[in-house]
């Protein structure tokens, strides 16, 4: 039996071979013949601007913490977030240099204006970094790591449920394609917020929403290859003093519209207690400051890590309404004036 500080060896080992076996390289946009340069390591949230409001101090290091990288604590022995630097952050092989740069120049290191093509190419990013990730996941579960030995009894119905999923992210993409293509930004339904001070966390993705948040209606809820799943696009940006939510989908995706519609009808409060499960529940592209994380206190960090293992894909829970977490990020308290965050 090994011990804690060889477990830790040994998961660091299995999940490193993991992510070397799944690593795909390739542009995400259509127009090949357009590409030029490397395929960068771009991120899903800008580095410059976003990422770099919420670092701070980790033993020294300027870190910010990630909801899927996780580590064991040798003293207490419980697992606790990994702090990573900014550069590692949200990031993907799925542009290439020149895609990369001028398809998302509008929305790098400026203000967000709440503009239909800002919010369109918001949308866009999160989407590609989803779908990204799942055709990387499908090349991680039919590869020889020794990962897949521990999910054998599962494996075969992962492949296909992913397989499902990449089939279904490819018919959205090329609708998304041709929204880009014509320049029609404005043909996603849009939803935004924001926040007049800023909460020190970020994300970038694409879910299906299972089920509706105030009526609780089943919404994507079936492993069937006949079943069309509708993504809600969905971005959190930290912003100098402010905090912006975006949220998107196609206008025929009527169980998206519906999701979308009942979030918006739902008092604030709620819709930060939303907001939250989704980042933690839903999600898997999160980020959070330091000060946020320790602000949460040794009893806010075991919830979240408890939160974080019950809504893993490769924990057995099922839920049958939305998952509703006990924490709420959005609070006053956990705003960076009151973080003491401060900035250059």
């Amino acid at each position: 039996m090994m011990n804690p500080k060889e477990l830790k060896v040994r998961l660091n080992k299995v999940n490193e071979e993991l992510r070397k076996k799944a690593r795909i390289s390739e542009c995400f946009h259509h127009k090949k013949e357009e590409c030029k340069g490397e395929i960068k390591l771009a991120h899903s949230i800008q580095r410059n601007g976003r990422l770099s409001i919420i670092e701070g101090d980790v033993n020294g290091n300027k870190s910010i913490y990630s909801f899927t990288e996780v580590d064991i604590n040798l003293s207490s022995h419980q697992l606790e977030l990994k702090p990573i630097g900014k550069a590692k952050a949200s990031t993907f092989f799925g542009f290439c240099d020149y895609h990369d740069s001028t398809l998302f120049s509008p929305i790098e290191n400026k203000m967000f204006d709440d503009s239909d093509k800002h919010c369109f190419l918001h949308c866009y990013r999160a989407f590609a970094h989803s779908q990204h990730m799942k055709i990387q996941q499908l090349k991680a579960f039919t590869s020889d790591a020794e990962f897949n030995k521990f999910q054998a009894f599962h494996l075969a119905g992962r492949i296909e449920g992913t397989k499902i999923g990449i089939a279904n992210g490819e018919r959205v993409r090329r609708r998304l394609e041709q929204l880009l293509d014509n320049e029609d930004y404005s043909g996603l339904e849009y939803f935004t917020i924001v926040y007049d001070q800023l909460f020190p966390i970020a994300s970038s993705a694409a879910f299906t929403p299972k089920f509706a948040p105030k009526s609780n209606k089943k919404l994507n809820y079936s492993i069937s290859s006949l079943e069309t799943y509708e993504p809600v696009f969905f971005t959190v940006l930290p912003d100098f003093e402010q905090t912006i939510v975006i949220m998107g989908c196609l206008p025929e995706h009527k169980r998206s519209v519906q999701f979308i519609d009942e979030f918006d009808s739902l008092p604030s409060f709620q819709q930060n207690k939303v907001l939250s499960s989704i980042l933690i529940g839903v999600v898997e592209n999160t980020f959070i400051a330091p000060a946020l994380y320790e602000a949460l206190g040794d009893a806010g960090k075991r919830q979240l890590i408890k939160e974080l293992e019950e809504t893993s894909m490769f924990a057995p829970t099922i839920y049958k309404s939305l998952f509703k977490s006990n924490l709420n990020f959005f609070q006053p308290k956990y705003a960076a004036t009151n973080l003491r965050i401060a900035y250059n």
